[in-house]
């Protein structure tokens, strides 16, 4: 297991170049890219080809690999059109990561709302398909993020069993709703065969049972990324290097 730093919060307001100096310094082998929000790290839709290729060479020469381009893109909507254009707006997406050298991007679900779960749970599973479908030859993973009302296994599984193509999976996501509901270790045996990434948050708080978590996935033989997603700090550079330390410590003791 791998740590990667997602650069939604923590890294936000850090340029490439020092985003990849505080990753190495920190020991942290992997990036993922948060776009659509105006990161400073500049890897966006509009980025140009010489400026892809610039992003891609960075990043192979500081040893740092970008694991995964964590998109907006949500398929929740009970309208046709909007769904499809977060669809096309993900094949661009698929795209970027090919360019750069990323193997996936994060989508959502995302929330119900007062719709009906099974339409909706249907509908995302047909997007994903879609983004599967011209991902084929790209090298490149449609995850699903277990994320709003998509945490519980069964809807995130149900959508990935709709879509129903290799190129799709699951970004498993640490939500402390997961250990409410039950042992965390029942809802992953759902989901086992699907994930492809991960996102882990604050690794110190008792909200979710890390420890267990890690020694699970070691069971399982997975040697991916985990980005980690915490709250935003005026000393990011310090907390990046301090959860990497104790990211180190747990895996190791779990």
């Amino acid at each position: 297991m791998k740590l990667s730093l997602l650069s939604f919060q923590l890294g936000k307001d850090m340029n490439l170049d020092k985003l990849l100096e505080v990753v190495t310094n920190s020991g942290i082998p992997g990036i993922e890219f948060r776009a659509e929000l105006d990161h400073k790290h500049g890897v966006e839709l509009d980025t140009t080809p010489a400026q892809r290729a610039e992003v891609r060479k960075k990043c192979e020469d500081a040893g740092v690999s970008i694991c995964c381009i964590a998109t907006g893109c949500k398929f929740q909507s009970m309208e046709e059109t909007e769904r499809q254009e977060n669809v096309d707006r993900g094949k661009r997406f698929v795209d970027l990561a090919h360019d750069v050298g990323a193997p996936r991007i994060r989508v959502f679900g995302d929330r119900f709302g007062e719709n009906d779960k099974n339409t909706v749970v249907h509908n995302v599973g047909d997007c994903l398909r879609q983004l599967g479908e011209h991902a084929e030859g790209s090298g490149v993973d449609v995850c699903l993020e277990m994320h709003g009302d998509f945490y519980n296994w069964t809807y995130a599984k149900g959508a990935i069993e709709v879509a129903d193509h290799p190129r799709v999976g699951i970004v498993h996501n640490c939500d402390p709703r997961e250990a409410k509901d039950g042992p965390v270790k029942d809802s992953i045996d759902q989901v086992k065969g699907h994930i492809r990434h991960v996102h882990i948050h604050d690794l110190e708080s008792g909200k979710y049972p890390y420890k267990e978590f890690f020694a699970i996935m070691k069971s399982l033989g997975y040697r991916g990324f985990m980005s980690l997603e915490c709250r935003e700090s005026l000393d990011a550079e310090r907390v990046i290097g301090l959860y990497a330390a104790l990211f180190r410590e747990m895996v190791v003791s779990a």
